[in-house]
């Protein structure tokens, strides 16, 4: 995964709320509403899970180290989707060997490599590659029928060919969705086996865009459709101060709460 600053993810802390509420606007569903329309979890089977399961946050200091206010970020998304979630005191495999002898079923932990998720009682895990790359998707899905579109009946543009942009590809695929590529390293772009296109000035002919790149701030506002819907876990975010504020309320971006939610839900499926 990118490697996060304390900086953008210090908001999590307390604003859970706002960011549920925000995203409800956008799309008409908060995170939980996410992960049950993502996996088909009926409100009962999620709020039994909600008052049985327990997450637990486990700092990591290999590598670089602990990213302030990660673990705490990470608690707080869980938090706000309606499940106890509690940071280890401890860090590495003393606090894992803390979590689950406290009884916690999901167990949530990153190093620089990998962020993931892990259902100790059932042995599976979630990756936060393709939960990023699934939640997005589904996300715009969600925003597109909040606009009378289809995701499977429009053509797309997907943006960036990276770990997480080979996993949207694949998700599209399976989907049956019509989308194109662009990436600015057409070395990095040769494995796509769709249409590609040629230049950042063909992104403007595209209504409905995917954007998996981690490079701030290089889209404009002339770059983009004026019908434009976005989704984007890109940290930072690719388009600029004027772009973002134009397509503020027809955008959902975020640092790592979709992709957080998403690797929770995956886990809870074998809950059901």
């Amino acid at each position: 995964m990118t490697r996060l600053r304390t900086e953008w993810i210090t908001y999590m802390l307390d604003g859970m709320e706002e960011y549920n509420r925000q995203l409800r606007l956008k799309t008409g569903l908060d995170l939980s509403g996410l992960v049950r329309d993502t996996f088909n979890i009926s409100e009962e089977d999620y709020s039994a899970m909600q008052k049985d399961i327990s997450v637990a946050v486990v700092p990591i200091t290999q590598g670089e180290g602990i990213i302030g206010n990660f673990s705490q970020s990470v608690a707080a998304i869980a938090a706000s989707m309606g499940f106890r979630a509690d940071v280890m005191e401890h860090t590495d495999v003393d606090g894992i060997y803390d979590a689950v002898r406290t009884g916690h079923q999901i167990l949530f932990f990153a190093d620089d490599i990998r962020y993931l998720a892990v259902n100790v009682k059932e042995g599976t895990c979630s990756d936060n590659n393709y939960a990023t790359a699934l939640g997005f998707i589904r996300t715009m899905k969600a925003l597109m029928e909040r606009h009378g579109k289809d995701i499977t009946g429009e053509k797309l543009l997907q943006i960036g060919f990276g770990i997480v942009g080979k996993e949207a590809a694949e998700i599209l695929k399976q989907m049956g969705a019509d989308f194109d590529l662009y990436d600015k390293d057409q070395s990095a772009a040769a494995a796509f086996d769709g249409k590609k296109l040629s230049g950042q000035e063909e992104i403007r002919n595209y209504s409905y865009i995917l954007d998996f790149t981690n490079e701030g701030g290089w889209l404009t506002r002339e770059d983009l459709a004026g019908d434009l819907l976005y989704v984007s876990p890109g940290v930072p975010y690719s388009m600029d101060e004027a772009a973002a504020a134009a397509f503020e309320d027809r955008a959902v971006h975020d640092n790592l709460e979709i992709g957080t939610a998403i690797m929770l839900g995956q886990c809870l499926l074998t809950q059901k």
